[in-house]
């Protein structure tokens, strides 16, 4: 279950790093929409509830959530263009980052609460088999180290070049490192998937404790996890937090320009965003 509930918040992340947030806004509704599509195979009905429902959350955030996210860009900038990037300014700005990331699915509990009392049995059924397939194709991925080593570099390095322009040789031998030393916990992971969503089926025979399960999942989603996943997760947490600290200490004076503007130009995207009706 953990999977899919995460999923609005998940992929609403990923929309947020593209290089166009207006853009990323703009689809978020119908971007998540797609890919709970591939999980429910959900009719052109509830498409457009949980679209609509989508959009109104989104409004909501843009008051509750953006003002914070500009303020702190807005703090780093002025941090960069002084020259007094710290440590402690980096590890604030990540744990920032992280603790919105974990509370972000609080935000659409309604929406994910009103689609799921949508889904019939059948939909539930091709749920399960969906989500079995994907926890198995995560497995076959990570055994296969070379490749999981190799997709891994390439998302952190593409997370990295958008911001700080092309990396130095001791900035990759650091991703190297991390990758190397500090891996995703991926077994660890599906092991909890399984077991969040073993949960949500106990709960799935009754339609009234299934809402209350997933409302209650999404305000904190955290409490479900595996104990020994979620200090795996943390672990890894603190070692990327690392890693973001080392290279950004490092940065040349041509990647703290790429950064400046191109921190400067998502605050100008964000407040479009959120002077938008």
């Amino acid at each position: 279950m953990q999977k899919i509930l995460l999923l609005i918040a998940v992929s609403f992340t990923c929309l947020t790093a593209c290089s166009r947030l207006d853009i990323a806004f703009n689809w978020a509704d119908t971007f998540i929409a797609s890919k709970v599509d591939d999980y429910f195979d959900i009719s052109s009905k509830q498409s457009a509830a949980l679209k609509k429902s989508l959009h109104h959350d989104f409004d909501k955030i843009k008051t509750a959530v953006l003002p914070d996210w500009i303020d702190n860009a807005k703090d780093l900038e002025q941090d960069i263009s002084k020259g007094t990037l710290s440590e402690a300014k980096i590890r604030s700005v990540f744990s920032m980052v992280m603790k919105n990331v974990e509370q972000f699915t609080a935000h659409f509990a309604d929406t994910a609460v009103g689609f799921i009392a949508t889904a019939d049995a059948k939909q539930l059924r091709y749920f399960s088999k969906a989500f079995h397939e994907k926890n198995k194709e995560d497995l076959e991925k990570f055994h296969n180290t070379k490749k999981y080593q190799n997709d891994y570099k390439e998302k952190y390095h593409k997370y990295f070049k958008m911001f700080l322009g092309s990396l130095t040789d001791s900035q990759k031998a650091l991703i190297e490192k991390h990758i190397s030393e500090s891996p995703f916990p991926v077994e660890l992971k599906v092991k909890n998937k399984e077991t969040v969503f073993q949960k949500f089926l106990k709960e799935s025979g009754s339609p009234e404790s299934m809402k209350a399960f997933v409302r209650d999942f999404y305000a904190h989603p955290e409490l479900y996890n595996d104990p020994q996943y979620q200090k795996a997760f943390s672990e890894y947490q603190r070692n990327l937090q690392r890693l973001v600290v080392d290279i950004l200490l490092n940065m040349t004076a041509q990647q703290k320009k790429e950064l400046l503007e191109n921190l400067q130009e998502k605050v100008s995207q964000l407040e479009r965003i959120r002077s938008r009706s």
